[in-house]
């Protein structure tokens, strides 16, 4: 192989690597959520009431605040 053809390979994997390297040093700040600790279950908490207020405006923005019609739910 050419060296000129081998110049786009190994700059567009060094890209990708400093992309991934770059991704989990995001995702290592983030703690560890545990089953047990009281922090952890108040964030658990919040998360879940958070999705349903969000899942309320959504239905009330879009018109599904009956719950007869909404099937997101079942299962």
């Amino acid at each position: 192989m050419d060296v000129a053809s081998l110049q786009p390979i190994v700059l567009l994997s060094l890209f990708v690597a400093m992309v991934l390297t770059a991704y989990e040093m995001r995702s290592s700040l983030k703690p560890v959520n545990c089953a047990e600790c009281p922090h952890c279950q108040d964030l658990a908490r919040e998360r879940a009431q958070h999705d349903r207020e969000l899942e309320t405006s959504y239905a009330r923005r879009n018109g599904l605040d009956g719950d007869e019609d909404d099937d997101r739910r079942s299962g």
